[in-house]
């Protein structure tokens, strides 16, 4: 009876791993993952830049920037896997994938955490636009409590610091919306989304919230303000000079 027990209890054990265990595959520029109903791809495009795609699990989309004129260039980096985290590493940061609640983390060489997102904090709503089913989609991250972000375009409200707010972003007379902010700590992230969207710091999280099929992001590791400036300049074009005499 006692023999019976223990090898109950080995089948048990044995039904059980497979259960638990979370599955991704690694792709040319990083790892896909299906988890919490989503599809879930992070690639590098460079050693300092991470794209991040998510979208409703099985949703068919075609995605095509308007903004990003950079290709995935070759990126040496290491894969490995702790219980629920992988852990990738290229020679200028590590971005961290919980496999269980979806929460992609950046960290710097020497393990100094930089962002993470929330917890289970990417939503998507479904929702109706011009006869075509799609989404409302919402990502949310999690800054330090004193953290300095600065950006969002030409914001007409006489602060350079935009945390504590809650800006829509949509262009205007005077006003021009870029979804891009930066933080001293020397990262950048950039919403690649159109439409207008909902920019929100609190003490909870930092989020941006869209019409889009995905949710769409841009992390880049500059070290300082004017690395933050070249990454994103690397990822959307070099900005072309006027002539002297446009100037007057």
């Amino acid at each position: 009876m006692k023999r019976k027990s223990v090898i109950v209890a080995l089948l048990g054990a044995i039904l059980v791993i497979p259960v638990a265990a979370q599955n991704y595959q690694k792709t040319a520029q990083g790892i896909k993952t299906r988890l919490q109903s989503m599809d879930v791809e992070v690639q590098f495009y460079s050693p300092s830049i991470v794209r991040v795609l998510k979208a409703p699990e099985g949703f068919v989309y075609k995605k095509e920037s308007l903004s990003v004129i950079k290709k995935p260039q070759d990126t040496r980096f290491t894969t490995t896997q702790q219980g629920d985290v992988v852990a990738m590493k290229s020679n200028k940061l590590e971005v961290d994938v919980n496999l269980k609640t979806g929460k992609v983390s950046y960290l710097d060489l020497q393990g100094n955490p930089l962002l993470t997102e929330k917890d289970y904090g990417t939503q998507f709503t479904p929702t109706v636009d011009v006869q075509k089913n799609t989404y409302t989609a919402r990502q949310a991250f999690l800054l330090d409590k004193d953290e300095p972000i600065y950006g969002l375009g030409q914001q007409q409200n006489n602060r350079l610091n935009q945390r504590g707010q809650q800006n829509v972003l949509k262009n205007g007379n005077t006003r021009v919306c870029i979804p891009f902010f930066q933080s001293i700590k020397g990262y950048g992230i950039f919403w690649d989304n159109y439409a207008s969207t909902l920019f929100t710091d609190n003490l909870q999280e930092t989020s941006f919230e869209s019409l889009a099929d995905c949710s769409d992001y841009y992390f880049m590791y500059g070290g300082s303000g004017d690395g933050v400036v070249a990454q994103m300049r690397d990822l959307t074009g070099q900005v072309p000079m006027l002539p002297m005499w446009t100037y007057g």
